[in-house]
């Protein structure tokens, strides 16, 4: 089953004894090999972009498109299985539980989910090329994100997160939280973070001491940011949907609750105006105003009968979300609302998604997962 926050430590341990050591594959700077490429090539990673890490599907800018065209030709195509034949790129393959995802400019980055110091911090050229270790003996590592001059992530083994340079250079703490943390965002001034012990922590980039932006929430998961809120899934407690200033709840106010009792919400992504979620305990995908739902109104349900729904990302046009229906396989819904279509099958353990202006990434969660884009 779909690892959820609720069992993603159990999935985790499972996932180490199939890839039989916690030295395996992800634990050291080869956990990329199954490729056929250098995981511990050099990093040479460098881009501009913003992108939260998390699966929000906001675009990242790309600038180097007839540069992504020419590679993904060099890489060449695992399958075509994308809308109308598209070529569907593996970039990185024999993965050992690839979880988080984020994309800037010129890279997709990937964490390698396992325990006992066996998790890594993987990244690819946007269309394919060598896979390079960012880190290595990291513990559970789990949400990623990029803002064009590091990639952070959160240690879900541990107590901090992390973040390391992509011109060079080790990774360091830039955040040590009281609870385990999950899922990361960036922007331009800070990280976010959530964690398994109610609270969204809130790091400055300059350096300056960390504060906790709200408290008192039901395992915070995956976070995703506008100019003004930050905005996350509670999936446990009140089963939630929250938006809240980045400067944190007033004096005397409360976090505003955009939807609750929600069956297990996880994956959360933003656009201009409204909020996305999937809800994995009714194996749907769902809306509402970014402004709440008032004391009468219901989210808007845009996908129903899935199996196990985790990571969404939206753009202008469509929402794609992962799914256990059938073999696995990647969906997409107009954002207005119609039937559900299918957009890349045969996946395994599909699991986190990200977008850029051009393309859709996504997690293949399993011992053997591996990193996929396609052209939208």
């Amino acid at each position: 089953m779909k690892a959820t926050i609720a069992v993603f430590l159990s999935l985790a341990t499972t996932l180490v004894g199939c890839s039989s050591s916690s030295s395996g594959q992800g634990a050291t700077s080869d956990a990329g090999e199954g490729d056929g490429t250098a995981g511990d090539a050099t990093r040479d990673a460098k881009g501009d972009g913003t992108t939260p890490g998390d699966g929000s599907g906001a675009d990242a800018t790309g600038d180097a498109s007839e540069q992504q065209d020419a590679a993904m030709l060099d890489a060449g195509c695992t399958r075509a299985e994308g809308p109308d034949g598209s070529c569907a790129v593996t970039l990185g393959a024999g993965q050992s539980a690839p979880a988080g995802i984020a994309v800037d400019s010129q890279n997709v980055y990937w964490t390698i989910a396992l325990i006992d110091g066996g998790g890594a911090v993987m990244s690819a050229p946007i269309g394919g090329g060598a896979v390079a270790t960012i880190a290595s003996g990291l513990q559970e590592p789990l949400g990623v994100a990029s803002d064009g001059a590091r990639v952070y992530w959160a240690n879900a083994g541990a107590y901090d997160v992390m973040a390391a340079p992509l011109d060079g250079g080790a990774p360091a703490v830039v955040l040590t939280t009281a609870t385990n943390p999950q899922y990361v965002a960036v922007d331009a001034t800070g990280l976010y973070a959530t964690t398994v012990g109610g609270a969204v922590w809130f790091a400055p980039l300059d350096g300056g001491p960390p504060t906790v932006v709200v408290a008192g929430q039901g395992q915070p998961g995956p976070i995703v940011l506008d100019d003004a809120s930050v905005y996350f899934t509670n999936f446990t407690g009140s089963a939630s949907v929250v938006g809240v200033p980045k400067t944190g709840v007033p004096e005397g106010g409360a976090p505003l609750v955009i939807a609750s009792n929600e069956a297990q919400p996880f994956g959360i992504a933003i656009d201009a105006t409204r909020v996305y979620w999937t809800a994995l305990g009714s194996g749907s995908v769902r809306a509402a105003p970014k402004t709440g739902l008032g004391d009468s109104g219901a989210p808007t349900v845009l996908a129903m009968g899935q199996a196990s729904p985790s990571g969404v990302a939206v753009d202008s046009t469509n929402v794609y979300f992962t799914s256990d229906v059938g073999a696995g396989a990647l969906f997409t819904v107009p954002v207005a609302g119609d039937t559900p279509a299918t957009f890349v099958a045969n996946q395994t353990y599909p699991f986190a998604v990200v977008l850029d202006a051009r393309n859709v990434y996504w997690t293949d969660f399993t011992a053997g997962g591996s990193v996929q884009q396609v052209a939208k």
